[in-house]
């Protein structure tokens, strides 16, 4: 777990100065490391690597102003992996429209390392998939 939270102040230090691949550190991420999504955006469902992640973050929030995404919650879910429910907010860049998300991630390790991290739709979604429940 606290692997995972060090990371994501990273990723939140990186995002503030435009890097979201900041936190791509060799000795906490794999090098083959994989973000996978529920459904596919810009036709991809994984995205690979350092350069992958950060691309994945640029489609996802180019048609938003003022983006941002914090966890609400951490959980270890034993077995090398620990939950993330977040809470995303933002507004629609050419609506004006405010908008929420509440998405969850199970972040997956390997020897020590993150290795892949899976978003779910909705946090029960996440919760379910670690075998957990609210």
């Amino acid at each position: 777990m606290e692997i995972a939270q060090r990371l994501w102040e990273e990723f939140q230090a990186g995002l503030r100065r435009g890097d979201p691949g900041a936190w791509f550190d060799p000795a906490a991420v794999a090098d083959d490391f994989e973000w996978i999504v529920p459904t596919p955006i810009d036709g991809r469902s994984v995205w690979r690597g350092r350069e992958g992640f950060a691309k994945f973050i640029r489609t996802w929030t180019e048609q938003f102003d003022d983006w941002s995404i914090r966890v609400e919650t951490w959980i270890d879910a034993g077995e090398d992996r620990v939950v993330a429910l977040t809470r995303q907010t933002a507004t629609g860049k050419g609506s004006g429209v405010p908008v929420e998300l509440n998405l969850g991630q199970v972040w997956e390790f390997e020897t020590g390392r993150l290795a892949r991290t899976r978003a779910y739709l909705t946090h029960a979604e996440a919760l379910e998939a670690a075998g957990l429940s609210e």
